[in-house]
């Protein structure tokens, strides 16, 4: 697809500037480290022999991201499953909106997914602090990666909001091709998936007045991914106990970096992503609430229920959930599953040289809140957790 010049700073490349951006990725030396990494048996030169033919984002990702992607998947994960796809028509595009536990997984896992079914693969909004090198950029930008700048000066930033709605509007409409954005700025540390109500004002700033008519051509498709472990769950416990304790963690590019590495590289067990009822039907109630603040927030809550409500919950989520707040789940998991937990808990603490004891409440609360926030949806209230 070829982009409007207007969206020249956010859009990934055009199939015209594959070729030139895949030489340059295989002729750095990243390259030969990630695939003798990633393909230990296959020979780096036959690969980049085959990358040299490249000349769309299509096959791109055909040679080289698909096979990475799940070649990756299938070392690191106990197998991905998925629900809600049969909610996806694939002469149709859409917003997917999705909770977001990792940097790089979340997206990848979905169009992995998406390849495989043989629908079209989702552009992905991605934050410019990831792109810490031309390498990375290059990587992201010929996998259809857009990219969302998080350092908009205050005056710019409504000028700034317009133009990215506006390509997001123009992607999924006028160029029919989906995309994938998360709930909210960055990662939910303590796994309490919440969407943001500004994520939401800046999606609507280029649709008109009517609150209906801006939304629903937008066809909003919640999504819910659940890993059964999270292999960063240690560095994000670690964020909140020291943001809780007064001192937040400034992060530098190499944290990101670390984080990066660990999400894909870690184990992460059983792997679910479900796609929610789309968001259409309501919209029509909520057209109706005259207070805009509110109308954002119910939309907000909407999409919120639909993520819930698409959990797929494993065992040491409801493990995590007892531990915290007494017994209620033991009829989940058993004894050995509990130890089995545990154990990792620790090994993890481990692996990243901090004091499990320090990080124990918030480590637990990340696999918690999935089960407090499915029971919330499905009728129960707080007072009876």
């Amino acid at each position: 697809m070829e982009y409007l010049e207007a969206f020249d700073s956010i859009r990934p490349y055009n199939d015209s500037e594959v070729n030139e951006a895949v030489l340059r990725l295989i002729q750095h030396p990243f390259f030969d480290q990630v695939t003798q990494r990633v393909f230990p048996d296959k020979s780096t030169g036959q690969l980049k022999e085959a990358l040299t033919e490249v000349r769309s984002v299509k096959d791109f990702q055909k040679v080289m991201m698909y096979p990475t992607a799940r070649r990756v998947l299938d070392n690191s994960s106990a197998g991905i499953s998925h629900d809600g796809f049969d909610k996806i028509n694939q002469d149709k595009s859409y917003l997917f909106v999705s909770n977001h536990r990792d940097i790089v997984l979340d997206s990848t896992i979905l169009n992995v997914l998406l390849f495989e079914l043989g629908i079209d693969t989702t552009e992905v909004a991605i934050g410019n602090n990831l792109l810490v090198n031309q390498w990375v950029t290059d990587l992201a930008k010929l996998n259809k990666n857009f990219i969302v700048n998080r350092n908009i000066p205050p005056r710019e930033m409504y000028s700034y909001s317009q133009t990215l709605s506006s390509y997001i509007r123009h992607t999924i409409l006028d160029a029919k091709t989906s995309i994938w954005i998360a709930q909210r700025e960055g990662r939910t540390k303590d796994g309490d998936d919440q969407t943001q109500q500004g994520l939401l004002k800046m999606i609507g700033l280029s649709g008109g007045k009517d609150f209906y008519e801006n939304y629903a051509p937008l066809r909003i498709a919640p999504m819910a991914i659940s890993y059964e472990y999270d292999p960063c769950d240690v560095l994000k416990a670690r964020e909140v106990a020291s943001k809780l304790a007064g001192k937040p963690i400034d992060k530098t590019p190499e944290d990101d970096l670390q984080s990066m590495i660990a999400g894909i590289t870690g184990v992460k067990g059983r792997v679910h992503i479900s796609i929610g009822k789309i968001v259409d039907e309501k919209l029509q109630e909520i057209r109706e609430i005259k207070n805009k603040n509110d109308q954002m927030q119910a939309l907000a809550d909407l999409i919120d229920d639909r993520v819930h409500k698409s959990y797929k919950l494993w065992s040491n989520n409801f493990i995590a959930y007892d531990w915290l707040y007494g017994e209620r789940f033991s009829d989940h998991y058993t004894k050995e599953e509990a130890e089995k937990f545990e154990a990792y808990l620790h090994k993890q603490a481990e692996n990243f040289s901090a004091d499990f004891n320090e990080l124990k409440d918030p480590l637990l609360a990340m696999y918690a809140n999935p089960v407090k926030n499915k029971l919330k949806v499905e009728g129960m209230v707080e007072s009876e957790l």
